[in-house]
């Protein structure tokens, strides 16, 4: 796992997933063991929150290889 991977993170979710917001927070203390993920996507749409975090942890799989977990918040933006 390499470190600060949160802006890279960011920009993939924002290219992969149109993402309207995106927050990607270490919450290990900075070693990149465990990440808070907030993503609002107009692609959430009509599917189910599994698919949606799904989604997210396709998008981010070789990002979030090595870490030791994460939590995921999906949301679709206001039309």
């Amino acid at each position: 796992m390499k470190f600060g991977m949160e802006p890279q993170m960011v920009q993939k979710l924002q290219t992969v997933l149109q993402a309207t917001q995106v927050e990607v927070k270490d919450t290990s203390g900075g070693c990149g063991q465990m990440y808070n993920i907030i993503v609002a996507s107009p692609l959430f749409d009509g599917i189910s929150r599994v698919k949606q975090h799904q989604l997210v942890t396709n998008t981010l799989s070789e990002e979030l290889k090595g870490a030791h977990g994460f939590q995921i918040k999906t949301s679709v933006p206001p039309k």
